[in-house]
């Protein structure tokens, strides 16, 4: 079985590899998506600038509304 930790090494790999591939833009930036067992986030991202451009979750009460929770 695998513990906590390996399964956050594993995903830690897995991020800096996809990163190494992939650069945000003004033009077109980066969409990171995570998802937890409840709850989805996502952000846009400009790398050049290395600013977070918007971010929603499904914790935002406006979307817990459209979705009926």
């Amino acid at each position: 079985m695998t513990t906590n930790s390996e399964k956050y090494a594993t995903r830690k790999k897995r991020h800096a590899s996809i990163r190494q591939k992939i650069k945000g833009t003004s033009e077109r930036p980066r969409l990171n998506v995570f998802r937890s067992s409840k709850h989805i986030y996502a952000q846009l991202i400009d790398d050049v600038k290395g600013i977070t451009i918007t971010s929603a979750s499904t914790l935002e009460n406006d979307i817990k509304l459209e979705n009926g929770g």
